[in-house]
């Protein structure tokens, strides 16, 4: 009897170790970055090693976002049917970005792994929908959703929050109107929005809607670049930060406002920008003008300038000690502490200093969006860059041609070696770690 109880005792052990490991991830996904290349979506590992197509299928994935813990990846589709229109066929990614803007689409959530996706949010040929976007904890998507065939007016876009592992209206709630894009909280699960009533805050599941102030903000809604408000990270969901427009001044200048949740207001900087967004230890602002990209440092209230591609996408490293700006003609590198820019990568070796005019929507109506991903491996260490034409690195040829490739730096930003070609062919959207919106501009 005994004898039969221990070997019960063993079998159930047994199962309960299988059953946990099959519901472990294979790995931490940490060291995997994902693509999308031939309207797949790819994951690698960063010496191109190990490429596994973890969504394959007839209808083109548009867009993808990774978890904040990097073991899930939300993914767009087109819809099927607008996929065989004439209006799909002339899609194509914004430089240098590569994302795709609103189009009938779906949502779905899959493993790093692979496996069965679930869709979270199902396509409509009538609607538009948003590349998703992840809550801190990653248990909640955010996407925005407009009708076609009209133009969207400011406030009319219908926001959305579901939960990652619940197929599409089970778990989906409504979130208030808002003219700029909700901004989630970092701890407490708090969402952050700016209607016609005013600045608000909701739950996460768009209920306990509570106003911060009782009318519009002053000039909203702003140019859709500027139409934003921003949860400070590092700061326990203490304060946001918004423009507002003085109307006093001849030139087209607006005023960056830090409100705590309480009511107190700090006017931190004016300026003619374009674009604004908090570092990830919420301590610095990164804003644009028409002409240069600045830095402004709370503690200090000092302003670093610098020149780059007005159309750079700018990309924090996880540890806010390095920039990185993604422009069409060159990427550039910024150390922030020795207030230091180097270009990585030009078009010519000669590496010339070329700032192109560039000008994003200027109307409150445009449907920008974040960065999907970040290109930064989580340690800092690393980054992942497609060439898009650009071939010199550092000033030398890259032998190896077009494609997409890491590299590793030092903590300086200065390259250890040369970059190494993880994949080539129709590659767009590399993306290493989970982009947080509110260190991202819009695009």
């Amino acid at each position: 009897m005994k004898r039969q109880r221990l070997a019960l005792l063993v079998l159930l052990l047994l199962i309960a170790s299988l059953l946990l490991t099959a519901c472990q991830a294979g790995h931490d996904g940490t060291k995997i970055l994902g693509y999308i290349k031939d309207g797949q979506l790819w994951t690698a590992d960063p010496d191109g090693a190990n490429k596994l197509a973890i969504v394959k299928q007839a209808i083109p994935v548009v867009g993808y976002t990774w978890s904040p813990n990097h073991q899930i990846v939300a993914f767009r589709t087109m819809d099927s049917d607008f996929a065989r229109s004439a209006d799909a066929h002339r899609i194509s990614g914004q430089l240098p970005s590569g994302l795709i803007g609103d189009i009938p689409s779906a949502v779905s959530t899959i493993g790093v792994d692979g496996g069965t996706p679930i869709e979270v949010a199902f396509s409509n040929p009538n609607a538009r929908n948003s590349n998703p976007i992840w809550n801190a904890t990653g248990n909640r998507l955010l996407i925005r959703q407009t009708a076609l065939p009209a133009a969207p007016q400011p406030g009319d876009a219908s926001w959305w929050i579901t939960q990652n592992d619940q197929p599409g209206g089970i778990a989906a709630k409504t979130f208030p109107a808002s003219y700029s894009l909700p901004s989630f909280g970092y701890t407490n699960d708090i969402v952050a929005g700016n209607s016609p009533e005013g600045l608000f805050t909701a739950s996460i599941t768009g209920t306990n809607q509570r106003f911060l102030s009782h009318q519009p903000l002053t000039g909203h809604p702003l140019p859709a670049a500027l139409e934003r408000v921003l949860w400070q990270p590092g700061h326990q969901d203490a304060t946001l930060l918004y423009a507002v427009e003085l109307t006093s001044q001849k030139t087209q200048q607006v005023q960056l406002i830090q409100r705590t949740l309480q009511g107190s207001e700090k006017p931190l900087l004016t300026c003619a920008c374009t674009q604004f967004a908090w570092s990830p230890d919420g301590n610095a602002i990164l804003y644009t003008t028409n002409e240069s990209f600045a830095i402004y440092t709370l503690k200090t209230g000092q302003t670093f300038t610098f020149q780059a591609d007005i159309d750079s996408a700018p990309s924090w490293s996880p540890d806010g000690h390095l920039l990185l700006l993604n422009g069409t003609q060159n990427l550039k590198l910024v150390d922030i502490a020795h207030q230091r820019v180097s270009i990585l990568l030009s078009k010519t070796s000669g590496s010339p200093q070329q700032h192109l005019a560039f000008s994003l929507p200027a109307d409150s109506k445009a449907l920008l969006q974040p960065l999907a991903n970040s290109p930064w491996s989580p340690d800092s260490t690393h980054v992942i860059f497609l060439t898009q034409q650009r071939l010199y690195w550092q000033g030398k040829a890259l032998t190896s041609g077009e494609g997409l490739y890491t590299v590793a730096l030092n903590t300086d930003g200065t390259s250890q070696s040369t970059p190494t070609l993880i994949d080539c062919g129709k590659i767009s959207q590399p993306g290493w770690t989970y982009q947080d919106p509110n260190t991202s501009f819009l695009f």
